[in-house]
This record gives structure tokens, sequence and C-alpha cells, in this order.
């Protein structure tokens, strides 16, 4: 079996929002492990083709995606995006052909908790975690973002008043971040303005490269994705 996982970074991380990538690329290498990304080969998951309904094109986009990544033969597919997570994932499997396992990057972290908490500095800092739709609702992940931050010592994870599977969609997803910018911004904004500010934390942490970019775009709060968060907790004097 290959030793060695494969990053997939998603578009966001990839051209958008490249700290997300950067740090995540980081975090594993001071963990030791070995991966490859895919570089310039990689393309789009697919998954903003589908919520928009152009499945034919997303289904051409996923036979190329899996046709590159099996001939390579990596044990595993990472990524930083829920939406790349569920589109491989769970619309892949429709396909002929199948991917090695898929799985978010917090999934694969928490394999590696007890080496990440011999190096996670203290950080007193109050914290809200923001809970992805195509992480939490549609994947069912929402344990494994909360038990890292719970890693980093002195740091205090809150909750918004509306979490989990009831948490508030940031205003990017299903495609309303590309037809309709202003209006999802105005949703990030309105998330900050109430929510965020009621729970008392100074950072928003999230694990979606949408989620993130969309709550920066609002302003109004410091905006950190999970890696990024636990790169800061690693790199304290």
């Amino acid at each position: 079996m290959p030793e060695k996982i494969l990053y997939w970074m998603g578009c966001m991380s990839r051209l958008k929002m490249k700290g997300i990538s950067d740090s995540t690329m980081e975090l594993l290498r001071l963990l030791n492990v070995p991966f490859d990304t895919l570089g310039p080969d990689e393309g789009c998951c697919g998954s903003i083709l589908i919520r928009t309904g152009q499945f034919e094109d997303a289904e051409a986009q996923a036979k190329r995606n899996i046709e590159i990544i099996n001939a390579r033969g990596y044990r595993e597919v990472v990524t930083s995006c829920p939406g790349c997570f569920r589109t491989m994932s769970s619309e892949y499997t429709k396909l002929a052909q199948r991917l090695p396992r898929v799985r978010h990057i917090s999934q694969f972290l928490m394999e590696n908790a007890e080496e990440l908490k011999k190096h996670l500095k203290p950080m007193k800092v109050k914290i809200v975690y923001h809970d992805p739709c195509h992480l939490g609702r549609h994947m069912g992940v929402y344990d494994e973002p909360r038990a890292l931050i719970k890693l980093v010592p002195d740091a205090e994870l809150l909750e918004f008043k509306y979490n989990r599977a009831k948490a508030l969609c940031c205003g990017a997803g299903g495609g309303v971040r590309s037809a309709f910018p202003e209006l999802s911004t105005e949703v990030a904004r309105s998330i900050i303005h109430n929510p965020f500010k009621a729970t008392g934390a100074q950072i928003i942490i999230t694990s979606c490269p949408f989620c993130n970019y969309n709550f920066k775009e609002a302003g109004g709060a410091e905006v950190l994705d999970l890696p990024e968060f636990l790169l800061k907790a690693w790199r304290m004097p």
C-alpha cells in the first residue's frame, strides 16, 4: 500500500485562501506525514457544478479527477474543503470508478491528536466554532474540530446559540457566493454582528475555506481555519 496520502487543497484554498493550504501542509510536515499534492493537475472537484445543476460537466470533471488520483495510487485523499469532501466521498461513489478513502482534514488530524498535544502551546483566547454546512449537516462531522480546538491549553471553546445540525449557514454555500455575492456577504455580516458578538468570543474558527472567505469579506471578526489555529498554537513562544 502506498505510504503517501494526497492532500487535495480545493479551489478556494489553492487559489483564494492560500493561508489555509499553506498552514495545512506545514502542519502535516511538522507531524511527519508523507503527502503529495497534484500541483497544477488539481482541478475543481465539481461541487459547485453539482449544486448549480450542471451535472454533465460535474460528471466529466469527476471522472477526470478519479482517473488522475487512482493512477497515482494514493492510500487516501485528505482535503481542507468540506464541499470537496462531500463531493468526492459521496457523489463520486455514484460513478463506476471510485477513489480511495476520502476524509476531511479534521478527521485525519484526530489520528495525530496525541502528537499534536505534545507541541501545542497555551493560548488564552475565547473561540467560537462555526459548523460548515457540508461538513456538519451533510457529512455529520461535528466532534473532531471541537476536540482538536480543545487540545490547545487555555483556549476556551464557546458555542453559537445555533450550532451543530442547527448551525446557521455562512451564506456562501450552494453556489450563493458565486451567483449572489452581495447577499452572501450580508448573511455572513448578520452572523458576525449578532450571534458572534453574543458569544463573547474573540475568534471564529471554521473548517471551510468558503466560510472563512465569507466571514473575512463581511469583516468585524478575526477568522481562522482550524489548521491555521493549530499551527499558530504550535508556533507560540
